[in-house]
Formats: C-alpha cells, structure tokens, sequence
C-alpha cells in the first residue's frame, strides 16, 4: 500500500509547524522513529541533506548562546550564558528534526511523485490562477538539473549554477497525478490525531 505523495508532504508541513511546541519528552520519540526512517532509506542518502545545513545549526546555536540573558557559562565573562546554550540546543535539535524528516521523505519519493504532491498541495489555488503545470514542469527542469549537473569548483559558479535553469527537454513531460483513496484520508486523520496528542503530552 503506498500513501499518496501530497498525504506525505502535508504530514511533513504539519510536522514542521507544529514541533515548536514538542516537549523533551516528545521530541525523544520523534527522533527514535526518524533514526528508524533514516535507517531503512539509507543514511547516506539523508546525510547529503542534513550536510549542507550544519552551518545554519552552528550559527542558530551561537546566536542563541550569546543573546539570550542568564548565568555565563564563563564566571569570568557574561556571554555565552547556560540558558543560552540550552536554548540554541533545543532549537537546533527541532530544526534537525525536521530536516530529517524531509530528507527521508525525499528518499521515500521519486521525482515525479514529489512533483505530483506539490502539485496537490497547489491544487487549490488553481482558481486563483496559478500556473501550476509551469510551476511543476519548472521544478522538474531544476530537480534535473540538480542531479545531472557537474558540481561546481567556486561560490560564484554555484550561484550562478543555482540561479541558472537548464533548456526545456524536446521531449514532452507527463505528470501523472494519482486519485485520493480511503487509505490517504485515513493516514491523513490518523497523523493529525498524532500530532494533536503530542502537543498535548
């Protein structure tokens, strides 16, 4: 049984906005069930993600350590604090989270599956008039480019590599969208109820 990749990613978005509000406790378990999810994706694969955002944890880290009032963790000095620390921590650790959740579940879908849920999820500004077969064709033009492109030496080649999209393909692309079934609804509802009960744990 395979749930539907727009099910998915609104499971990953209503992870993402409400873990602010995860208690230690909580938080212990998400992190046990996503070493699980990481476990059977492949760690490398999810490593690749998680990699390229250790600056920012660092930077989050240090930010809070030397803003945040409290005991210093030096008595000679009166910043970085403990406090600080603790709080920095936590909020690296729910970043982590949840740039892991997302790096398993980019391992878990193949492209057009990811393209088929942001589709889904866009779906219902369509009657606003939003180009959604543009936008879906345009990140399908990025996501290949992304894994067929040459890495680049330089920060400047990487911005221009990032900023820069590559010629549409001559051939046609085919997005195919697959119907709703009581299975998504059901993970849908079951994974909110979740959510609700670890909010209020």
């Amino acid at each position: 049984m395979t749930i539907h990749p727009t099910a998915l990613l609104l499971a990953w978005v209503a992870f993402a906005v409400a873990i602010p509000w995860f208690g230690v406790i909580v938080m212990w378990a998400v992190s046990a069930l996503l070493a699980l999810g990481v476990w059977a994706v492949g760690v490398n694969t999810c490593w690749r993600l998680v990699r390229r955002t250790r600056i920012l944890l660092i930077a989050l880290l240090v930010l809070y350590a030397f803003s945040t009032p409290g005991s210093p963790l030096i008595a000679a000095w009166e910043i970085p604090t403990q406090e600080g620390l603790q709080a920095g921590a936590l909020q690296a650790w729910r970043l982590l989270l949840m740039i892991t959740a997302l790096a398993t579940l980019l391992a878990r879908l193949k492209r057009e599956q990811l393209l088929a849920g942001i589709y889904g999820l866009l779906a219902p500004f369509k009657p606003l008039g939003l180009p959604l077969e543009r936008i879906a064709v345009r990140l399908w033009l990025t996501l290949q480019y992304a894994e067929n492109g040459l890495p680049a030496n330089s920060i400047r080649e990487r911005w221009e590599a990032a900023l820069t999209l590559p010629n549409a393909p001559s051939s046609n692309i085919t997005l195919e969208f697959p119907a709703f079934t009581l299975l998504d609804l059901l993970f849908v509802i079951g994974f909110g109820v979740l959510l609700v009960s670890a909010l209020l744990w």
